[in-house]
C-alpha cells in the first residue's frame, strides 16, 4: 500500500509546455517518483534523455524532432518498483515554423492571421514575392491573408496551410506482458488536433488473438483498456487502438499461466484487473414462497474476488417482505392470518464461467441467518400476536453477469430454504425469486 501511495504522488510536467520547431531547443521534464524506482521516459516524436534524480525528484530533457510542420509529442513515463508499474502521460504541442512565399503585386503589403495572431506586414519585392515567417500551432489548418497594393486596394483570402497528419494516440501496458490466466490493463492516451487531452474520444481496442476492450476514461485523455490472451497462447499479441480515425499499435509478450487451477473450465469473462477486486451494489428480487405468499427482497451485496480464480466471496445483507397467508391449526375454525418480514445476512461463494465474451454464467451458494418478524392475526376477539425468531437459512442462485460500464449487471434465480414453525409461522419463508442488480467494481 505504501508503494501505491508513493506512485500516486508521481506527476509529470514539462517546462515550457509548448515548443516552436526550429526555434526552441527543447523542454525540461520533471517527475516525482520513489528514489528506488526504475523510471523510463519516451516520446512519440523527438527524443528524451536518460532520467536522473535527486531523491524523489526526477528530471530529463526532451529534444524536439528536426521538423518544420506542426506536431504533438506524446510523452510517457513508466515507473516500476517491486513488480508494480505506473504510467504517466503528457502532451507537448509543437508549433511548425517556416517561411511562406506569397506571390502578389510588387510593393504590396502582406500580412496573415494565424490562430488569432498577426504575422507581418511584409512588403513584396520588385518581382511581387513576399516572404512571411509563419508559426503554425498544431490543429490549425488555415490562415487568412490580407493584401494591400500600392494604390490602397485591399483583398482578403483564405489560405490552406495543408499541414501533414501526425499521431494523436499512443498506448502502453501496465505490466511487462500478458498471461493466459489473467487480463492485463492497457492505457490509451488520446489528444485533440491542438494537442490537448481528448476526454470525449471514441476509442476501440482490438487484438489479433484474445479479448480486448476499452473499459472507461481514467484521466484527461487517458482511457483504460483490458486484454486477455486466449488459452494456450504464447509469444506475443498485437494490440491495435483506433481513436477518432487515428491508429496505434503495440506488441505485448504473452506467457502461459503458471497456475492452472482456473484453466480452461474455470475461465471467467469478469476477471479483475488487480490482484484482487471488490464489487458492491444492490440486488432486488420478487417471487413467492412454497406456502403461497408473495415475496420481495432487497440486498446490499459486497463481493471480493481473486484475479487468478473465477471465485468470489459474497456478503449479502437486507430485508424481505411477504404477503399475508392463512394458516390453520388442528381445528380449521381457528384459522388465523399471518404477515411476515425478515432481516437476513448471508455469506457464500460464487463460481463463474465464461459463456461468451463479456458474459459469465454463475452459481452462488449462500449460508446465513434470518430474523423472522411475524404478525399473527387470529379471529376476533383474540388480540394480534407479534413474535420474532432467528433461523438458519440456505440459498442457491443460478444466473449470469455481463460487463456494463464501471461494473456488471447481474440476473439470477434464487432458491431460499429456511426452517418451518419459527416465531409462530406454521409454514416457512422458503421461496423462489427472480433477482436482478448492478455491482460497481470499486477496486
Amino acid at each position: 500500500m505504501a508503494l501505491i501511495a508513493a506512485l500516486i504522488a508521481a506527476a509529470l510536467s514539462a517546462q515550457p509546455g509548448k515548443l516552436v520547431l526550429g526555434k526552441d531547443a527543447g523542454a525540461d521534464l520533471t517527475l516525482r517518483a520513489p528514489a528506488g524506482a526504475q523510471v523510463a521516459l519516451s516520446a512519440s516524436v523527438g527524443t528524451v534523455s536518460a532520467p536522473t534524480h535527486a531523491g524523489d525528484h526526477w528530471s530529463a530533457r526532451f529534444t524536439p524532432p528536426p521538423l518544420k510542420s506542426p506536431s504533438v509529442a506524446l510523452v510517457l513515463a513508466q515507473i516500476e518498483r517491486d513488480g508494480a508499474r505506473q504510467l504517466w502521460w503528457l502532451s507537448i504541442p509543437l508549433s511548425g515554423s517556416d517561411t511562406m512565399v506569397i506571390e502578389t503585386r510588387p510593393g504590396a503589403s502582406v500580412r496573415a492571421e494565424v490562430a488569432g495572431m498577426t504575422v507581418g506586414p511584409v512588403t513584396a519585392d520588385g518581382s511581387g514575392t513576399a516572404r512571411l515567417p509563419m508559426v503554425v500551432p498544431p490543429g490549425v489548418n488555415t490562415a487568412t491573408l490580407h493584401i494591400t497594393d500600392k494604390l490602397g486596394n485591399s483583398s482578403d483570402k483564405q489560405l490552406d496551410l495543408e499541414p501533414p497528419p501526425f499521431s494523436r494516440v499512443r498506448l502502453a501496458a501496465r505490466s511487462p506482458g500478458a498471461s493466459t490466466a489473467a487480463p492485463v490493463e492497457v492505457e490509451i492516451f488520446v489528444v485533440k488536433p491542438d494537442g490537448t487531452p481528448d476526454d470525449d474520444a471514441k476509442v476501440e481496442l482490438k487484438a489479433d488473438e484474445g479479448e480486448a476492450s476499452v473499459r472507461k476514461r481514467i484521466d484527461h485523455g487517458v482511457y483504460l483498456g483490458r486484454y486477455l490472451a486466449p488459452q494456450g497462447k504464447s509469444g506475443s499479441a498485437r494490440l491495435e487502438v483506433k481513436a477518432n480515425g487515428q491508429l496505434a499499435a503495440m506488441e505485448l509478450p504473452v506467457t502461459m499461466a503458471q497456475v492452472t487451477i482456473a484453466q480452461p473450465f474455470w475461465r471467467s469473462a469478469l476477471a479483475s484487473e488487480q490482484p484482487w477486486s471488490v464489487s458492491a451494489g444492490l440486488i432486488v428480487g420478487g417471487g413467492g414462497t412454497f406456502d403461497g405468499a408473495g415475496a420481495g427482497t432487497i440486498l446490499l451485496e459486497v463481493a471480493v474476488r481473486l484475479e487468478i480464480l473465477p471465485l468470489e466471496a459474497v456478503l449479502d445483507l437486507g430485508p424481505s417482505w411477504f404477503s399475508e397467508v392463512q394458516q390453520y391449526d388442528a381445528n380449521p375454525t381457528n384459522s388465523e392470518r399471518a404477515r411476515s418480514q425478515s432481516r437476513l445476512g448471508q455469506i457464500g461463494v460464487r463460481l463463474g464461467r465464461q459463456l461468451v465474451q463479456g458474459v459469465d454464467g454463475h452459481a452462488t451458494l449462500l449460508f446465513g441467518l434470518q430474523d423472522q418478524l411475524i404478525d399473527r392475526i387470529p379471529p376476533p376477539p383474540a388480540p394480534r400476536i407479534s413474535q420474532d425468531g432467528w433461523t438458519p437459512r440456505f440459498a442457491l442462485a443460478l444466473g449470469a453477469s455481463i460487463q456494463l460500464g464501471p461494473g456488471r449487471a447481474l440476473a439470477q434465480v434464487q432458491f431460499d430454504s429456511s426452517a418451518s414453525r419459527i416465531a409462530g409461522l406454521l409454514g416457512s419463508l422458503s421461496s423462489v425469486q427472480g433477482m436482478a442488480g448492478y455491482l460497481v467494481t470499486v477496486r
